[in-house]
């Protein structure tokens, strides 16, 4: 099963560079590589609504009320990235007055409902979770931040940052039109239709 330091190499053979083992073998590419993998990640589940990466939650809610205005507090989950809908009801009907904001040391929905749904986009860590459009970005996306970082170059940089935005607006396209992909058994992602091969990676 691929893993986070398959998407690394990915990105680090776009400029030429040779693989890593891992992103705690405390070589200057691994470490380069280990500052801004989490944070990228992160940045591109935020950045659309992903199919692969949504879940639903019911929010327990906090002992600690608002100040004023509403009534409840609901801390969001711990691998939440991004409010996709918020409801009062499990139909997830209708929308809901609320805010999202620090309450208690934590970040929370701020409302007067008695009951809170959230729809949200979480932080996926497991590649074999992510569709196969996004992978790819996301390999062109390391291999563009670490240009300038590893093989000092801004040339090398400003492709793959054209063949990222392209890659990502096929992905977004992709996940906009498709149904919520179905959950993989352990070990299907080559086997699966679109999955990860790392010949296929290298060669976008």
């Amino acid at each position: 099963m691929p893993g986070e330091t398959d998407l690394i190499n990915i990105g680090l053979s776009k400029i030429g560079q040779q693989p890593i083992t891992s992103r705690t073998q405390g070589t200057t590419t691994a470490n380069a590589a280990d500052d801004i993998y989490d944070d990228l990640r992160d940045d591109l589940l935020r950045a659309h609504p992903w199919n692969f990466a949504t879940k639903r939650a019911k929010l327990a809610r906090s002992s600690t009320t608002p100040t004023y205005e509403y009534d409840y507090g609901y801390p969001l989950p711990a691998d939440w990235l991004r409010t996709i809908s918020v409801h009062d009801n499990d139909a997830g009907s209708g929308t809901l007055d609320s805010r999202t904001e620090e309450l208690n040391g934590q970040l929370s929905i701020i409302t007067s409902a008695e009951a809170v749904y959230l729809r949200y986009v979480y932080r996926v860590t497991d590649p074999n979770l992510m569709a196969a459009d996004f992978v790819k970005a996301l390999g062109l996306a390391i291999g563009r931040d670490l240009a300038v970082i590893i093989a000092s170059s801004n040339i090398l940089e400003d492709q793959l940052n054209k063949r990222f935005e392209k890659k990502i607006a096929q992905a977004r396209s992709s996940d906009a039109i498709g149904a919520p992909p179905e959950r993989r058994p352990a070990g299907s992602w080559i086997s699966s239709r679109g999955g990860f091969r790392r010949d296929d990676f290298l060669n976008d």
